[in-house]
Order: C-alpha cells, then structure tokens, then sequence
C-alpha cells in the first residue's frame, strides 16, 4: 500500500496534509465507526462550501458505471478536488469492477474516490489494487475488551463514569450495536444530570423494568429454542416501539456468547472461569454452557448468517422488518 496509512484515526490528518490518495474504501460491519471515519475523511477532503458542487454521491444500482467514471472524470469547481463516494462496493458488477480497475491505472489527479461497503472480498483483483493504489480501512464489530473500553471513554467524553455493572448491563440489553450504545451512553449522561456516574441502576431506570424483561425473556427464549415464548416476547418489543436493529443486536450477542461458550468448553475450561470471562452471574453463564453444548458448529454458524441476512435485509427495505424478524427468530429456535 506504499505511503498510505491504514489506521483510521490518521487517514484525515494525512489529508490535511496534502497527501492524498486516489481512492479510499472503508468496509467491514461495524457501521457507527466506519461512518464516523468516512464523515471525517469527507471533511478534510471538501470544506463546507465547496461539498454541495463537489461530492457525488453514487450506488451501483442506482447509476450506470458511465455514471460513476464520468463523475471521477469531471473537473471540480471552485475546489481543488472532486469526491466520488460510491456506496455498497460489494453490488458492483463484474464489469463494473473492470471499468473501476482500469481507472485506477490512470486516476483523475484532482478527483478522489470514496468506497464504503459493508462485505469485501480480498481475494478479487479489485481489493488487491486497492491496496495498492490508495487506503483500504476494515471495520469488524469490537470484541467485549474493545467494546467496554469505547464506552468507558465515550461517557469520558461526556463527563461521567460508567460503572463496570452499568457496562455489562448495558451490552446485555443493547447488544453490541456500537451505534445504539453510544446513543444510550449518550442518554444516560443526560439521565444522571450532575451526578457524575452511571450505575447499573440508572441503566435499567432508563431502559424500563418492563423492556428489560422483555429482552432478558427474548434472549433466554431463543437460547433454549423456546418459539413459542420467543414469538411473544418479540410481539411485546415490537409493539413497545423497540427498534427492529435493536432487536437483532441483542440477538447477535446471545449468539455470540453461545459461540464464544461452546469455544470454552471444548477446551474444558470450568464454569467458574467461564464466569469470570463473561463477566455474568453463574447462573447465565452455565445455562450458556448448556445452551451452547446443545448446538453443532454449523447451527451456530448457521444462526450467525441468518442475523446477518436479516440485518441486511431491513437496512435495504426489502422486506418489512416484523416479518423479518418473525422469520429470524424461527430460523434461530430450530437451529
């Protein structure tokens, strides 16, 4: 990748440094980050007024690759650069990939390519010159250390600690959706007024004893592949008005932990260090290792796609999210 940078945090200030590369692509699952990123690469490419004549904003579904090429071939006005920003990379066809590799052999010097793509493939021709010719930026969910470190220092930022219950609780209701835990960090700040720390407390205050029921029962349900139990504590959420991407997040990480159970067990570590590594009361934490042992690899795995899909599925509005989510869940009790 030559002088280009790979950590995300450096990609702007090397911009406003002058050095720019003909092209930047920002993937992976973790969207919160990866939008965060892409927003200040955005900012340090364009200033304010020059974005509205200047930026393009393109999908591939949306524009033909004439489209795409055209715009990264169009002088820009008033501004040093152009910024094409081509959004989900991974629905560009074959020929539409060629047409992109052969621009990269001879980039417009004063345009700049911008790609954010939830799924990569390294192994094409494509992510291969992209590694070469300009900044290729991967963005995986944060494992439990990362994530609870992020928001110790997002409620930091805020002015407020965050107690370690207060964390584990949090995750446990939200899921680890980094972006709806940092708007819930975000709330609790505001919750605790001029007290300067969260407690567990103040996270079930603010989330609801009733919702938090909900999703301790919905969980629960899906790990002992109770369906019937699970239909209706999906019902309760939905019709409370809880997010449908809330929903699968919580999901995910029941899943997760299952996965992360299984893994535990096999390598006949005791529940009493599982405990600690959950950082869940004993109870949980064996009803996981009971839960986990009781599903292959492949129906773990399987669950995992199916969430996957799913997610995927209600960001694009194929397919209405309550029906999604019914469909979803059913997949995960007979897993």
């Amino acid at each position: 990748m030559g002088r280009w940078v790979k950590r995300s945090h450096s990609v702007a200030e090397q911009v406003r440094k002058g050095e720019v590369a003909p092209i930047y692509c920002f993937y992976g699952e973790e969207e919160y980050r990866r939008e965060q990123a892409l927003n200040q690469l955005l900012d340090a490419l364009l200033a304010e007024g020059a974005r509205d004549l200047n930026l393009d904003q393109i999908r591939p579904g949306e524009a033909g690759t004439g489209s795409i090429l055209g715009s990264a071939r169009t002088l820009p006005f008033l501004a040093p650069r152009r910024v094409v920003l081509i959004r989900g990379v991974e629905e560009l066809s074959r020929e539409q990939q060629e047409d992109l590799l052969a621009y990269l052999n001879d980039p417009c010097p004063t345009s700049c390519l911008v790609l954010a793509a939830t799924r990569l493939d390294l192994r094409t021709r494509l992510a291969a010159a992209l590694q070469k010719k300009g900044v290729l930026l991967r963005f995986d969910r944060l494992e439990a250390d990362s994530l609870k470190e992020s928001l110790v220092t997002a409620a930091k930022e805020h002015g407020v600690r965050l107690q370690p219950e207060a964390i584990s609780l949090l995750i446990a209701l939200v899921g680890d959706d980094f972006r709806q835990l940092i708007y819930n960090v975000e709330k609790a700040a505001l919750f605790v007024g001029e007290r300067e720390e969260i407690s567990a407390k103040d996270i079930e205050a603010l989330v609801g004893e009733t919702r938090v029921r909900s999703i301790f029962q919905l969980t629960d349900a899906v790990s002992s592949r109770n369906l019937d139990i699970t239909l209706r504590c999906l019902t309760s959420l939905l019709e409370s008005g809880e997010e449908p991407l809330a929903i699968i997040g919580m999901l995910a990480r029941q899943i997760r932990l299952l996965v992360r159970a299984k893994s535990l067990q096999e390598q006949s570590v005791p529940v009493s260090r599982m405990t600690h590594e959950f950082h869940l009361p004993p109870r949980v934490v064996t009803a996981l290792a009971e839960q986990g042992a009781s599903r292959s690899w492949r129906q773990l795995s399987g669950a995992l796609q199916s969430l996957a899909e799913a997610d995927l599925t209600i960001k694009t509005g194929r397919a209405a999210a309550p029906m999604v989510l019914t469909g979803l869940v059913w997949n995960l009790c007979r897993a």
